[in-house]
């Protein structure tokens, strides 16, 4: 139901005028209006979808900071494993790029479960892939297989960019 923009009278559609205040209801700049509380399904609708886009939001700023905190973890971790002696200081990287690539693969996955849609996750899991490989060539000294990684993985990306391209239907 409206009600008079000057007085807040409710009034009907038809009324030229509201009885109480007599402002006139038929001028353009001055509509009928609803009170906030009435709310009709459109407004319902974007207020749940601004609710699902803050809780999305929040989902992505949370995973955001899981994977922060655990990068500076492993940081800790990989310092702590080398003060122990466990591997040497020329190692260092290799195993700290080791560490982050599982975190990217383990964040892809994480992506993954949550959604049941590959695409969600698969960014965090081919640079995971490819971050876990270079750091794996530097602890373990491998220098013949970075070529084949390297062709094997554009293989992947274009594999993944046809197979994108061939569920989708064409406009």
């Amino acid at each position: 139901m409206p009600y008079c923009p000057v007085c807040g009278k409710e009034v009907s559609e038809e009324d030229e005028f509201c009885s109480k205040c007599r402002t006139s209801l038929k001028e353009p700049w001055l509509r009928p209006v609803r009170r906030r509380e009435e709310k009709d399904e459109k407004d319902e609708k974007d207020e749940k979808d601004e609710k699902d886009e803050k809780e999305e939001k929040h989902e992505d700023d949370q995973a955001g900071a899981i994977t922060g905190g655990l990068v500076v973890v492993w940081l800790g971790v990989s310092f702590a494993l080398r003060n122990m002696g466990y591997y040497p200081w020329a190692d260092m990287g290799g195993v700290f790029l080791l560490g982050i690539g599982v975190i990217l693969i383990l964040r892809g996955l994480w992506q993954y479960s949550k959604s049941g849609v590959l695409d969600h996750g698969f960014g965090y899991l081919v640079g995971g892939a490819f971050v876990a490989f270079l750091g794996a060539n530097i602890v373990f000294d491998i220098r013949n297989t970075w070529a084949f990684f390297v062709i094997g993985l554009g293989l992947i990306i274009v594999l993944r960019a046809l197979m994108v391209r061939g569920s989708n239907p064409t406009p």
